[in-house]
């Protein structure tokens, strides 16, 4: 059987490495956490610390696909999927719309840069969820072995 780089033993120690980094930002941002009354050092800390905690998530289920039994996807596994996909993407659109005009009527730098954050955030996910919508097309690996095909 053909190894993949991801199964390799340098790969799975960057992601094991990547994983440790965002332990410690989760760690750092519960810490001011602890400290902190300022709602908005709050808010920052608490979106920090849930990203960190989503990147976790993905990175161990990298290292899953990798070293364990594949999983699979059916096309009839994706439907439900890529519909509800296009649902959000139509939601997405609606959000970056009233989040730029919500941006122009503003003035306060607290209140731009809150909306500019949350535009960069709907930004990426619109483009992730563009990519992903591509899975009506598509069919993730059944087994280890055609991973490695």
């Amino acid at each position: 059987m053909k190894k993949t780089v991801e199964s390799s033993e340098g790969f799975l120690k960057l992601i094991k490495e990547w994983q440790s980094l965002e332990d410690r930002t989760i760690s750092s941002a519960n810490d001011l956490l602890s400290k902190t009354k300022n709602p908005m050092i709050k808010m920052i800390m608490e979106s920090i610390k849930h990203d960190s905690e989503k990147h976790k998530v993905i990175l161990q289920m990298i290292t899953d696909y990798a070293t364990k039994e594949a999983f699979s996807m059916s096309h009839e596994d994706v439907l439900p999927l890529a519909d509800l996909l296009e649902k959000h993407i139509d939601v997405e659109n609606q959000s970056i719309k009233l989040a730029d005009e919500a941006h122009n009527r503003s003035r306060l730098f607290v209140t731009r840069f809150l909306i500019s954050y949350l535009i960069a955030d709907e930004v990426k996910h619109h483009g992730l969820l563009t990519q992903l919508n591509d899975l009506k097309r598509a069919q993730i690996a059944t087994s280890t072995s055609s991973r490695f095909a």
